[in-house]
């Protein structure tokens, strides 16, 4: 009878179900008070830089800028772009995980499954804002759904025009392979390997003078800064990032400088991976991401028996934990490789049940 109930669910009913679930998730905000403009980037995604040109150029290689322009910066049209890229993402994610797990799951751990994939109420409350979450997700995703190598890279780039710095995200997909691959090679091609490392680390943070800029490197490039590692490093943990009134989780900015930084490496994704951030705030909205979070380890677990945390997604949540000064934008950019990292896991169990 399930698989049989679950086999009249085609693409067409999962695209326009989640459109509907996004609609009425938007409603439910705006009744329970949750603003609009709740996050402050939404407001400033709406603004037309085009009529200060110098910093429209300056700020356009963001990439977001020109969605925001063909949308015409107007709010509606950024709200039907994000709902409908939602229920594209998850028609890739029933084919590419729901689909591939109904011979192995029973009734109720395909609910919890599509609960975790489908009805993960911050993605949805992403979606009902003028964020760029939504559409990084779907990229990601799309990278991971199709297999030719030209869509491939064309979903890599748009990613990057979006947000640069997401190409670090794409760590959660290959680092444990590689990791693996490299404790089974042969002795004398592990010397090889390392110092081909250290020579990429080399040219990582190596400063040229080119094009008329000084201190030139592609890590620069990453971060934004003219300055070298420790400076970058010291220069993101002093600043402000205006967090939330009822963010009470200590960014240790009080402690100096650079214990302050294994302080925050170790505390934020042990953290933000347990859920246990929820008791650390009043707001109850805060303490709900952590019940989500403490749900998506009990209920992946339950299905798989198995953690959906890999070397990659814990390399990059000490990453942005090493960017971020608030806990809320850390969780904030912290949520779409957390998504990502449950829909490659569970792509990955499929497969290891057919074999």
């Amino acid at each position: 009878m399930l698989m049989k109930d679950l086999s009249k669910i085609n693409n067409y009913k999962v695209f326009f179900f989640s459109i509907l679930i996004c609609i009425v998730f938007f409603c439910i905000e705006r009744l329970i008070g949750i603003d609009k403009f709740y996050h402050p980037d939404s407001l400033h995604y709406l603004k037309n830089y085009e009529s200060h040109a110098s910093v429209f150029i300056d700020k356009f290689y963001t990439g977001f800028y020109f969605f925001a322009r063909i949308l015409n910066y107007d709010y509606l049209n950024f709200i039907i772009f994000n709902f409908i890229i939602f229920g594209l993402t998850n028609l890739m994610v029933f084919n590419l995980v729901l689909k591939n797990n109904l011979f192995f799951l029973n009734r109720f751990q395909i609910f919890i499954l599509i609960t975790i994939l489908f009805f993960d109420p911050y993605r949805l409350h992403l979606a009902g804002h003028v964020l760029k979450e939504t559409i990084l997700i779907f990229f990601i995703i799309s990278f991971l759904y199709f297999k030719n190598i030209l869509s491939k890279v064309s979903f890599l780039l748009l990613s990057i025009f979006v947000k640069k710095n997401i190409i670090f995200y794409y760590m959660i997909f290959y680092c444990d392979d590689l990791i693996k691959k490299f404790f089974r090679l042969k002795k004398k091609f592990i010397l090889t390997t390392i110092i081909l490392i250290i020579s990429l680390l080399f040219l990582f943070f190596y400063e040229f003078d080119l094009f008329g800029k000084k201190n030139l490197s592609i890590f620069n490039f990453f971060s934004n800064t003219n300055l070298n590692l420790i400076g970058s490093l010291e220069s993101w943990h002093y600043r402000d990032m205006t967090g939330r009134v009822y963010d009470k989780i200590p960014n240790f900015q009080n402690t100096s400088f650079p214990l302050a930084l294994f302080y925050k490496i170790i505390t934020w994704p042990a953290l933000i991976f347990s859920g246990l951030f929820l008791f650390f705030t009043k707001s109850l909205l805060f303490k709900v991401l952590g019940l989500m979070m403490i749900y998506f380890n009990f209920g992946i677990y339950y299905i798989t028996k198995k953690s959906y945390l890999n070397i990659g997604l814990l390399i990059l949540l000490v990453l942005i934990a090493l960017y971020s000064t608030t806990f809320t934008s850390y969780f904030r950019y912290s949520y779409v490789a957390i998504y990502c990292s449950i829909v490659f896991f569970f792509k990955n169990f499929s497969q290891c049940q057919k074999n």
